[in-house]
């Protein structure tokens, strides 16, 4: 019985780290994937709601989720969030345009004032 019940959990924790590890490969743009404009820089508000991720909207109402590179933590994407969340910001990288139209927004750094 002790041994259904750890195969169980390794099972459940092996699930939980495999869905991790795809929503990680999902925030960061395909290395084949070409950029639809590089270089850009975006002004926008910072979004209240951190559920979906760090979201940027421009003037105009244009929503960018924006992706970070893996060098940067979750904890300091969660700080720079907590700090500009409702606040005008302005980020630089390349938009990426994904299958379903969304706009994705790629930085290689956060802005830490």
């Amino acid at each position: 019985m002790k041994t259904l019940r750890t195969t169980v959990a390794a099972t459940a924790i092996l699930m939980v780290w495999l869905f991790a590890a795809g929503l990680a490969l999902a925030a960061t743009p395909d290395e084949d994937m070409r950029p639809i404009k590089s270089g850009v820089s975006i002004t926008g508000v910072i979004e209240e709601d951190y559920s979906d991720g760090l979201l940027l909207t421009t003037d105009e109402g244009t929503t960018y989720l924006v992706l970070t590179p893996e060098e940067i933590t979750l904890e300091t994407e969660e700080a720079f969030h907590k700090r500009f969340k409702g606040k005008q910001v302005t980020l630089t990288g390349n938009v990426y345009r994904d299958e379903d139209g969304s706009l994705s927004l790629f930085v290689a750094t956060l802005p830490a004032q």
